[in-house]
């Protein structure tokens, strides 16, 4: 029995697992039969399930139930031949679909193929018109700028040549300026002109007395032709024609030959900048030119300036120019007049005395209008004279190519007139207006064209190549569908089989509902994991669309949020990392306020490119820029279209700098973009939390900043997988291999392309390039000072463009503190009238009396005034008269005029002085523990905190202008070989502070002449103004002396007289301690700031350092210096640091004026000296063997040859030491 009972259970339960053996193949059939189905689409999946249940039915018989219950074999019954005619049904209506499906993949492949072309054809269209916008406007306005800094120029040498004449009591056309090469020359360099010269209006009755004068002043062009080649006699007999002039005033017969003038009125030349070649051009009578005679009407009605046609300029040849110059009179040239007044811009009844004529070259304005990289730019210059050149723009460059419109007229749709280009005359009168539309002058407009060069940049057959892989990938799937749908029906067969057999089983054990409840559950299954991939994508673009997760998403239990992360992997993306090179060194020398106008206005470019371009901006960290493409919407395309954002960027970049270094000072132009772009998946997801912020992880990140990290300035380095990419893309003349191998950190070596941004092949760093710095290290400010210049420099600046931005920052700055003037003297109610002037004829030095003679201990500032302040108004709300900013603009160019070409003592310099004077007024602060209940209580306390310098506008304003004039008409050499070299100016200033003393002298005199009347009458309107004013300045370009050791111990001695606790509580005059106060900060302001790069970032510092390293040793190769710098440049520098630097930091810190910016010089001081020790003696090897370059190449230029001796202390590197020359010969 037992046996019979465990035979019987062992039946059963071989019988169970044989049921639930079938009950899994039957679920595994099903759902092997569904997923396939539902590849190829909802029809198959019915087809299949159809086809699944018809067999089963058919194959249904009463004996295959276990549960026999009422009814259920009726029913069962019904629903086979119902399902069979419904299978039936399907079947037929699959086969349609089935055809259908077919039909709909081959149309749709033709679909796709001709919208693939077209999107990506429009696409490249699109970007092309785009960006030859964005080139257009840019040449609109940087020409603009270029064409009006000439006239400016010429308006300027004008003014100064009415401005000699009633200084000197002279009358037209009897004037004449010795040293005309040295404003003449810093016009026309600024100008751009090829060639400047003045021609005064000579009467009929002035004739016979000219000839004598001429003949008497003739004197200038010797006197020009020193100024041009520094005093060598030798290169003067060469280069130049020797002779005297023609007294006479001349003109060219009908033969040719030189008659006497006959054209009336008389124009002869007689200034000429450069040096005329041969005297005989002197006196020629330019109102014998025809194109003189239309225009000299015309621009003497207008006032204004008059713009010849294009005229043959080659008879300059061997008359002012030499006929062995390399001067290129090819081209379009035209002839610019300005007219030269008797009296000053503003006087009353004054008339055309002369005028000033320039050869304007054509090409030199169309050059530096686009970056390099843009290529293939055409344009048609026209005039209203009826003439046309045309021009091709190859980045920087521009090419001639000939008369006439030569551009394709299939470009015409795109034509793009410029008539803002500030030599059209709509802004002119209209006696002006009608003399250039009858041809008398000529106005001037650009049109600007396209061409195939261009377009090819942005074309490729990419269009082409996609729509053929797309036909063909349609094809293969409507292919691979077909047979495809061969072998489910086969496999559904064998299927369908296979469950008829099991359908008994299953049904014997479930009922028909619960078999559907089991396929409805997997269908369900399947359909949560799809809405759950889905959801997260879903829920990441809810989030930045809405710039913030939504309420549910932030509910929080205990420890973790309630909703999952908002996270997900996008597969094919490309990053991109932009850093500022330079910023780090730049923004230490700048106020916040600047650093973040910089910021603002660059990153908000770049956003609007990134609108554009359909890029991601994921974040700024710092000066970097973060953005990607890819996500959150996915495109095929996102490594070319995040290369030609960085090419946007770059380009903006270059453009917008120039424009802001007029506003944000010296060196912004100089900076530049770096960028890296990898591509590769990242995790882009939300980091809930207070501030929650969208983040992007993964190597991918880690590359692109490796990328940037280990780039070149003004380059784009990209990775070899996004190199690939653009490959793939068709793009692979964007890129070239970077030579020397890239060693990233946690990368190692890596292989890296820089995406062409220009044709020429720039200089790359020679060795390996490394990021073991950290990701913090800028790599380019180091490559700043120790590399060489790249050659591929993209809309490099000329140095004339450079100082005219620096002159309009300089006027910018100076014009802000005198509306502050302006609105503190109108607070108080002391404006005068414009002609009540302060006696300025009553100031005089008593006979052998210096400069020097003038310091005064202390300087007696204006008691604060209660009244004023609280009527005090916005200097915003002040606008200054056309007279002041205009004499404020020619005497700020005046003063860049008279700085000489030295490599630190020049006007670079000085406007880096004024700059850091500015950034230490600006950071002026009352103490930071009282809380003021009114803005008048805070600008008493300012007042008194301050010693009175915060209250008084006309004390900074006097601060400002001492740091731009301070080394006006340096020589280069110490006041010790000043001395020695210029013994009459030594003796004159008794031998102590020569140079700081004639500094004053020069530019006190030229503001006193009569053509700044106006200005000077709004910077003091009274006596006591104006005697306070003179006093600063004095005091305070004085005190930039810090090698006269009688002058340094006696302002330590009235530093510690005013700061002293002793020497305070023995002081009963408290008005005189604060004006002493207030005088010894002044002082060391200005000392801090004349050596404001050694408590400054290290890279200014290394740049400054470099430059006047350089200024010594050509001292020294010239005879001027008896050391050689390399001697004693390592521990000087030490020496320098620890007994005036830092001493002077502390000092500036002590005085608790200053705020936080006299603790970040005394940091910056500390660390450059901690640096220099550290890597001094490297330094000083490579500042030798830069300036052993520089000065062997221009020696052996004058026939000079060095051996060069190894350098001093042990320093690698080389440098002449044996050699003493004349210093005429290093031009």
């Amino acid at each position: 029995m037992n046996v019979a009972n465990a035979a019987a259970n062992a039946t059963v339960h071989a019988a169970s697992a044989t049921v639930n053996a079938t009950v899994n193949v039957a679920n595994v059939a099903m759902r092997a039969t569904l997923k396939p189905l539902a590849m190829v689409g909802q029809a198959l999946f019915t087809s299949g399930i159809g086809d699944f249940d018809s067999g089963m039915i058919s194959s249904d018989d009463e004996d295959s139930t276990v549960f026999d219950v009422e009814g259920e074999g009726r029913s069962r019954g019904v629903d086979a031949l119902t399902q069979t005619l419904m299978a039936k049904k399907e079947t037929r209506g699959v086969n349609i679909w089935r055809a259908l499906v077919l039909l709909s993949l081959l149309a749709a492949g033709a679909t796709t193929s001709v919208f693939a072309y077209k999107i990506l054809n429009d696409e490249a269209q699109e970007d092309f018109e785009y960006s030859y916008e964005l080139f257009v406007r840019t040449i609109e306005d940087v020409g603009a700028v270029q064409i009006m800094n000439g006239l400016r120029g010429c308006a300027s040498l004008a003014e100064q040549m009415a401005a000699n004449a009633l200084a000197n009591n002279e009358t037209f056309p009897f004037v004449t300026l010795q040293d005309f090469e040295l404003l003449g020359g810093h016009a026309r360099r600024l100008s751009r002109l090829d060639v400047l010269q003045y021609t005064p209006i000579v009467e009929e009755a002035d004739v016979e007395e000219w000839a004598n004068y001429s003949a008497l002043n003739q004197g200038w062009i010797e006197r020009s032709r020193e100024l041009a080649t520094g005093g060598d006699s030798l290169l003067i007999n060469t280069v130049y024609e020797g002779g005297n002039i023609n007294p006479d005033i001349w003109e060219r017969g009908e033969s040719g030959s030189p008659i006497r003038a006959v054209n009336q009125p008389l124009l002869p030349i007689w200034h000429i900048s450069p040096p005329p070649y041969s005297p005989s051009i002197i006196n020629f009578n330019m109102m014998s030119e025809l194109f003189i005679q239309r225009m000299f009407p015309v621009v003497q009605a207008a006032s204004s300036f008059g713009l010849s046609e294009v005229l043959d300029v080659s008879r300059l040849r061997s008359t002012v120019v030499s006929p062995d110059s390399e001067w290129d009179e090819s081209g379009p040239h035209s002839i610019l007049l300005v007219p030269v007044f008797d009296k000053l811009t503003g006087a009353e009844g004054r008339k055309m005395s002369g005028l000033i004529q320039g050869v304007f070259p054509w090409q030199k304005y169309l050059e530096n209008l686009l970056p390099n990289g843009v290529e293939g730019v055409m344009i048609v210059l026209e005039n209203s004279c009826g003439q046309a050149f045309t021009y091709i723009l190859n980045g920087a460059n521009a090419t001639y190519l000939g008369e006439g419109d030569l551009h394709d007229s299939d470009w015409n749709s795109m034509k793009e007139r410029l008539v803002n280009t500030g030599l059209g005359f709509s802004d002119f009168d209209e006696v002006h207006q009608e003399q250039a539309a009858s041809g008398l002058v000529c106005s001037y407009w650009f049109n600007v064209y396209p061409t195939n060069q261009l377009e090819s940049q942005y074309t490729s057959n990419l269009p082409i190549v996609v729509a053929c892989i797309v036909a063909g990938t349609f094809f293969l799937m409507a292919t691979t569908f077909f047979m495809y749908d061969r072998f489910v029906r086969k496999r559904n067969a064998k299927v369908v089989k296979a469950a008829t057999q099991s359908n008994k089983i299953v049904e014997s054990l479930f009922p028909s509902n619960v078999r559907d409840r089991l396929l409805a559950e997997e269908i369900e299954a399947e359909k949560r994991e799809v809405e759950q991939q889905q959801g997260t994508q879903t829920r990441l673009k809810n989030y930045l669309a809405n710039d913030g997760p939504a309420a549910g998403d932030m509910e929080t239990d205990d420890i973790m949020y309630k909703t999952q992360p908002i996270a997900d992997l996008f597969p094919e993306t490309s990053i991109l990392f932009a850093d500022i090179a330079g910023f780090t060194a730049w923004s230490s020398a700048r106020e916040p306020s600047q650093v973040f106008t910089l910021l603002e206005t660059v990153y908000r470019a770049f956003d609007e490119i990134a609108t554009r371009r359909r890029v991601f901006k994921v974040e700024t960290v710092g000066d970097c820029y973060v953005a990607a493409t890819g996500l959150p919407e996915p495109r095929i395309d996102h490594a070319v279209a995040m290369v030609r954002f960085a090419k946007d960027c770059m380009f903006k970049m270059q453009v917008l700098t120039r424009t802001l270094e007029v506003s944000l000072g010296p060196d912004t132009a100089d900076l530049a973009m770096r960028m890296g772009i990898h591509s590769g998946p990242v995790t882009a997801g939300v980091l809930r939390g207070e501030r929650s912020r969208f983040q992007l992880f993964g190597d991918t990140m880690n590359t692109a900043s490796r990328m940037e990290s280990t780039g070149i300035r003004e380059h784009i380095q990209i990775s070899q997988d996004t190199a690939d990419l653009l490959v793939a893309a068709g793009k692979n003349s964007w890129i070239r291999p970077r030579e020397d191998v890239v060693v990233a950190k946690g990368k190692g070596e890596m292989q890296t392309y820089f995406v062409q941004v220009g044709k020429s092949k720039g200089s790359e760093r020679t060795g390996t390039a490394t990021a073991s710095m950290g990701d913090e290290a800028d790599v380019s400010e180091v490559s700043e000072v120790s590399e060489e210049p790249l050659e591929e420099e993209v809309m490099k600046p000329t140095a004339s463009a450079k100082i005219a931005r620096l002159i309009d920052w300089n006027v910018d700055v100076l014009i802000r503190l005198l509306k502050t003037i302006v609105a503190h003297r109108r607070s108080k109610g002391e404006e005068k009238a414009r002609e009540a002037f302060p006696s300025e004829e009553d100031f005089s030095r008593s006979d052998g009396t210096t400069v020097l003679d003038e310091v005064v201990e202390q300087i007696a500032l204006p008691e604060f005034d209660q009244a004023a302040a609280k009527e005090q108004m916005s200097p915003d709300k002040v606008a200054l008269d056309a007279a002041t900013e205009t004499q404020l603009y020619e005497y700020v160019a005046a003063i860049a005029a008279m700085y000489r070409d030295n490599p630190f003592h020049n006007f670079e310099h000085a406007s880096h002085v004024t700059m850091s004077v500015s950034k230490l007024m600006s950071r002026i602060v009352a103490p930071s523990d009282l809380d003021f209940q009114s803005a008048a209580a805070k600008n008493a306390e300012l007042h008194d905190h301050t010693y009175g310098i915060t209250s008084d506008p006309l004390t900074q304003f006097a601060c400002v202008l001492s740091a731009l004039i301070h080394d006006v008409d340096h020589t280069g050499v110490p006041n010790t070989q000043l001395v020695l070299e210029n013994e009459r100016m030594a003796s004159y200033y008794n031998g102590r502070s020569v140079a700081e003393q004639n500094s004053v002298d020069v530019a006190w005199d030229l503001l006193m002449q009569d053509e700044f009347a106006t200005l000077r009458s709004t910077i003091y309107a009274s006596d006591d103004d104006f005697r306070r004013f003179r006093q600063l300045v004095v005091n305070s370009v004085m005190a930039t002396d810090i090698m006269d050791k009688e002058l340094k111990a006696l302002r330590n001695a009235r530093w510690d007289r005013a700061f002293s606790e002793a020497a305070q509580a023995a002081d009963d005059d408290a008005r005189a301690t604060v004006n002493r106060k207030a005088t010894i900060v002044i002082e060391h302001l200005i000392q801090a700031s004349d050596v404001a790069h050694t408590m400054q970032h290290w890279h200014i510092y290394r740049k400054w350092n470099a430059k006047l390293f350089e200024e010594m040793y050509k001292a020294y190769v010239e005879g001027r210096a008896e050391k050689n710098p390399a001697d004693f440049w390592y521990k000087g520098e030490i020496g320098f640091f620890d007994f005036y630097i830092i001493p002077l930091a502390k000092k500036l810190k002590e005085c608790g004026v200053f705020g936080v910016s006299s603790k970040e010089y005394l940091n910056y001081a500390e660390r450059n000296r901690k640096e220099w020790e550290m890597r001094g003696q490297e330094v000083v090897s490579e500042l030798i063997e830069n300036v052993n370059k520089i000065y062997q190449s221009q020696l052996a230029k004058v026939g000079i040859e060095v051996e060069a001796l190894e350098a001093p202390q042990g320093l690698q590197g080389a440098i002449p030491t044996n050699i003493t020359i004349d210093a005429g010969q290093i031009t």
